[in-house]
């Protein structure tokens, strides 16, 4: 009778549940019931993961909308898509992060106009353009648009801005008043108008006859401040007392260091300002002009080298340097370097072979259009493939640099003849060397 009672009592309970709140007991004896509220959890879920989205996607679109330079970013990077898609996996190891960046570049590099061969220059631009120049930021500065007629949409002088800033090669039209031999006033006004417009943490000045490896010129600024001064490159001794960087080669010049040069030169301050009589000679040299006003406010070349042995900036083409095959004068410019503070006796000694070069080699110089296209197409396929067999990297070589003495340069070499291995030897090595890839600073990465 209790039982029978006690049973009745719980029937009771359990009728008077309402509907939406099941018993224990029903929920785990009715399969059904189990899998809707499983089901129902998984909506849940799914529901909330939706929301914490649309709130990211939220705040990142107002981030992008608050900010004109990310809009341009992202229309950049919207004109072609595959392109920026595909450069990911092309060179990995400098990806585009670029395109998420949106204050003053890291570097960019000056392409001034050389002195050597002027007729082929068009020729050379064009291969900076196809080769390393879209890595390095390069800014072709032009006389006439001519010169580099492919930049046309890229182009900013003094009455307009470039049509796309995350984009290289860019082109800097000179104002008419500046003459083809007006190299004091053209470099004036390039350092004040990329300072100005640009305003690049690090500013690489070559000439259209340099070779540039951007991401070893990228980890060679890993870490520096662009406030601080810097005015590096390959230190040549001028005379008992000074001291400058080889053009050639190529010279950094910090924005902290622009600014200081600016404000000499509108002080009209002496060895840093020359007029516009000045003599032919300092004309055409006006990177010694530079040189000796950075001296005169403290500012000093310095040794580049990686630790202290191999040179990272060159001024003569990679086949010279691992030849030894450089100028007399080239040589005696590195004489009595130890004279000058930062510099030592090893500074006097140019070594050749596979000591010649850097692996963080930046720069080379009196390259070709021909030659440019080769050495970069040989360090691609290293990066690609860098186990290939020396015959293999030998053959690839033989096959896509330039076969004819002309298309050399008049300053560069031919390659050494087929069965001279003494030659290939080191040649070979050099170019696995400066071929590894590095891990820069991603504030430099472009491309």
């Amino acid at each position: 009778m209790a039982s029978h009672l006690h049973a009745r009592k719980k029937h009771v309970i359990e009728d008077d549940m309402p509907s939406e709140y099941p018993s224990p007991n029903s929920i785990s004896d009715n399969p059904k019931s189990g899998k809707r509220q499983r089901r129902r959890r998984g909506e849940d879920r799914c529901a909330a993961l939706a929301v914490a989205i649309f709130l990211i996607l939220g705040f990142f679109l107002g981030y992008v909308l608050l900010h004109h330079q990310h809009r341009k970013v992202i229309l950049h990077v919207m004109r072609n898509p595959w392109a920026h898609g595909t450069a990911v996996f092309r060179r990995r190891r400098q990806g585009f992060h670029h395109h998420f960046y949106s204050g003053p570049p890291r570097f960019v590099t000056v392409v001034m106009p050389s002195v050597v061969n002027p007729k082929g220059r068009g020729l050379r631009l064009d291969s900076i353009h196809k080769t390393w120049g879209p890595y390095a930021r390069a800014i072709f500065v032009l006389h006439n648009q001519t010169e580099f007629p492919q930049g046309s949409h890229l182009t900013f002088s003094e009455e307009k801005e470039p049509s796309d800033t995350f984009s290289y090669p860019q082109t800097l039209l000179l104002p008419d008043m500046i003459g083809v031999d007006d190299g004091l006033p053209r470099l004036f006004y390039t350092i004040r108008a990329i300072h100005e417009r640009v305003d690049p943490d690090f500013c690489f000045f070559v000439n259209d006859h340099t070779f540039v490896i951007p991401e070893h010129l990228c980890t060679y600024l890993d870490g520096l401040n662009a406030e601080d001064d810097l005015y590096a490159g390959h230190a040549l001794r001028n005379g008992k007392e000074d001291v400058f960087n080889s053009g050639a080669a190529g010279y950094l010049l910090s924005r902290g260091t622009m600014k200081k040069l600016m404000q000499k030169w509108d002080e009209h301050a002496d060895k840093c300002w020359v007029g516009p009589d000045a003599s032919a000679w300092l004309q055409g040299n006006p990177g010694l002009v530079t040189a000796q006003c950075l001296e005169s406010i403290g500012i000093h070349a310095i040794d580049t080298r990686e630790h202290n042995k191999w040179h990272r900036f060159h001024a003569f083409p990679l086949t010279r340097v691992v030849a030894g095959k450089v100028d007399g004068w080239y040589n005696k410019k590195h004489e009595g370097m130890e004279a000058f503070r930062g510099f030592d006796k090893s500074y006097g000694e140019l070594l050749k072979g596979e000591d010649c070069c850097s692996k963080e080699t930046v720069s080379f110089h009196y390259v070709e259009y021909l030659e440019c296209m080769a050495l970069f197409a040989t360090r691609e396929a290293l990066i690609r493939s860098p186990r290939m067999s020396d015959d293999q990297l030998k053959e690839f070589v033989l096959k896509t640099w330039p076969k004819e003495r002309g298309d050399y340069g008049f300053y560069s070499m031919v390659l050494p003849k087929l069965n001279n291995d003494e030659e290939w030897t080191p040649l070979l090595a050099v170019l696995r060397k400066i071929s590894i890839p590095t891990a820069p600073d991603t504030d430099c990465i472009l491309m």
